[in-house]
């Protein structure tokens, strides 16, 4: 962990969390435009007959794509920004920074999580998350 991101106390984090969760609804929303226009766009390159019309409907699939890729990228910048890794956006799990006696070490967190309950050293994963 780099020495000027963040480290937040237990309770800084906690007041974190509705901020983070909103962040990863919104990246689980976006994620999901994100494979629709990607499946539609494979589905218009199979063809309708027409390959004029393909060729706009493909057009704006692919500007779609860029568009809600580019805003999954403004939404984990900003989490990183926190100094917040997103480690799985499938199951919304984030790694909060913090020091543990005097150690970098990582409050653990995911969506499924009712509350921020706990923790791991920063050589560890979520195998290895201890009760705080």
């Amino acid at each position: 962990m780099s020495s000027d991101r963040p480290s937040y106390t237990l309770e800084e984090a906690r007041e974190l969390l509705p901020r983070i969760r909103s962040v990863l609804l919104q990246l689980a929303t976006e994620r999901h435009r994100y494979e629709v226009a990607h499946a539609a766009m494979h589905e218009q390159m199979r063809g309708n007959g027409d390959p004029v019309q393909g060729g706009e409907q493909l057009r704006r699939q692919e500007v779609l794509s860029a568009e809600v890729q580019e805003g999954m990228d403004a939404l984990i910048s900003h989490l990183e920004s926190l100094g917040i890794q997103l480690r799985d956006l499938e199951n919304g799990l984030v790694d909060i920074p913090t020091q543990r006696e005097g150690q970098p070490a990582w409050f653990c967190w995911r969506l499924a999580d009712p509350e921020l309950a706990f923790w791991h050293t920063t050589r560890e994963g979520f195998a290895n998350r201890k009760p705080l």
